[in-house]
């Protein structure tokens, strides 16, 4: 239940980094979500399950921050009932779930004091991890508009943002 609970939040959170209160499925935002600062972590299907967590260090002009982002696999996704009497094929639906299988993998690495000049990101896995990754790339955030009708110009209470994309053969680099 408690994985069920992260993947959840998680997918909430990640709904808003992919441009100004735009999901990265062309979404939008829900009103009144505030955006985090911070890092999200796309990795391909064919190494996700090889891949169940980096450690991220940023460094900006605020400072370093180091952490341990846990990734997780996007399998398919199913409909969950309401609780309550409503059963059979008339139940309604209380919204999505996210079940286990083959998928990507994501993640979140929030980062207070992120702001939009250049990070330089190295992304490691542990030493025991299945399939090695060790990186270091430069990194230019982005702005997140609280407000998802908001134009990027107009978009002054904005949160910087950045999405970094692990490939198949292991290599990172800034995803749009």
């Amino acid at each position: 239940m408690k994985r069920l609970l992260l993947a959840v939040l998680l997918v909430g959170v990640w709904s808003g980094t992919n441009g100004c209160g735009t999901s990265g499925t062309g979404g939008q935002q829900a009103p009144g979500a505030a955006p985090l600062r911070g890092f999200g972590i796309d990795v391909d299907q064919a190494i996700s399950a090889r891949v169940p967590q980096v450690h991220l260090q940023t460094c900006g002009t605020w400072g370093c921050a180091e952490q341990d982002v846990p990734l997780l696999i996007a399998g398919p996704t199913s409909t969950a009932p309401c609780p309550g009497a409503s059963t059979g094929p008339d139940a309604v639906a209380c919204g999505p779930v996210q079940l286990q299988g083959p998928g990507p993998g994501y993640g979140y690495a929030p980062v207070p004091q992120l702001t939009l000049g250049p990070v330089t990101v190295t992304v490691t896995t542990p030493a025991d991890a299945p399939m090695p990754i060790s990186a270091e790339i430069r990194v230019q955030p982005h702005l997140i508009c609280p407000n998802p009708d908001a134009e990027q110009s107009a978009c002054a209470d904005g949160t910087p943002q950045a999405r970094l994309r692990i490939a198949a053969d292991g290599t990172v680099n800034q995803a749009a």
